[in-house]
């Protein structure tokens, strides 16, 4: 029988959970959340509060002067890490801009995370398929994804206060923040810069959702997506630092 049988199967003995249930255990106990998800696969209402969550943040942060001043310069910072010669003209365009700030972000949000949740299953639900023959649907994975994104709603939370407080917009959580002392220009340095603790919580989230969903080990499904994530941050922490 096919993983699919095996999971349609397994419902009737795995106990329904409401919403909230379902993104508190995310926390607190995973692997009975993802199972529940796995067995009866709802994303929709998961990832509405993991966007007014995350839109209701940053809209307060770049509401602020401190906010939109902080949005600029990591807009600059960036443009400038990426090797684009910054012009005051082009200083003064983006700041005309900053006003609109809390909208255009809150409207990018409401694109970009379904976008993205989509995205990363049909890229899971490949990966999975090659490795295990297949057996779980786009609509179980697409679930998945969107409850591991309260991780990242939470990442929210912890960020913007204190970027607030510290007047920039660089995530706190960041490993290179622990590495002070080194050259801001080196590889290592991009590379610590790359890896966030919030992405590391979320990866190992989703690792225990898909192991949740093809009932393999969470070792085996942790040790792929750690492999994907590797690669995604090598190639992030070479481009920055050429």
């Amino acid at each position: 029988m096919t993983q699919a049988a095996a999971t349609t199967s397994d419902t009737p003995s795995t106990p329904d959970m409401g919403l909230g249930a379902r993104i508190a255990n995310v926390f607190f106990a995973p692997a009975s959340a993802f199972a529940a998800v796995a067995a009866r696969p709802r994303a929709s209402g998961v990832l509405a509060v993991c966007i007014v969550t995350m839109m209701a943040a940053q809209f307060t942060f770049l509401s602020t002067e401190v906010g939109q001043t902080a949005a600029l310069n990591q807009q600059i910072d960036t443009m400038k890490a990426f090797g684009v010669t910054v012009t005051d003209e082009m200083v003064r365009q983006m700041e005309s801009r900053m006003e609109y700030a809390p909208f255009t972000g809150a409207a990018a949000l409401l694109l970009y995370l379904p976008v993205m949740s989509a995205a990363v299953a049909g890229l899971l639900l490949a990966i999975f398929t090659v490795i295990t023959g297949g057996g779980a649907t786009f609509k179980q994975v697409f679930a998945i994804v969107a409850h591991s994104l309260v991780i990242v709603a939470l990442q929210a939370f912890f960020t913007f206060p204190i970027a607030y407080a510290r007047e920039e917009l660089v995530s706190p959580s960041l490993l290179s923040v622990f590495f002070p002392m080194l050259d801001d220009t080196g590889f290592l340095y991009h590379l610590l810069n790359t890896i966030d603790v919030f992405h590391i919580w979320w990866v190992i989230s989703l690792s225990i959702g898909m192991a949740a969903l093809y009932k393999r080990g969470t070792g085996g499904a942790a040790a792929t997506l750690f492999g994907v994530y590797s690669v995604i941050v090598l190639i992030i922490a070479v481009v920055r630092t050429v």
